[in-house]
């Protein structure tokens, strides 16, 4: 799962435009991920100057 680290996101809007799958949007003035859209290709980690998407394997259920 990707998420977007708000503390210390430049709000660019560059993950917005590259996104492939239009998963990444501007809500309130932030940059949010849209998860029912995001295939995890983390096209956003590897453009963002800052590192504010980040990647994150999540759990399985037990």
């Amino acid at each position: 799962m990707v998420k977007i680290d708000t503390n210390i996101c430049l709000v660019c809007g560059g993950c917005i435009d590259l996104c492939p799958k239009t998963a990444i949007k501007m809500v309130d003035d932030q940059v949010v991920i849209v998860p029912e859209k995001c295939v995890e290709c983390k096209i956003c980690v590897k453009v963002c100057p800052v590192s504010a998407p980040q990647y994150t394997k999540e759990a399985a259920p037990e």
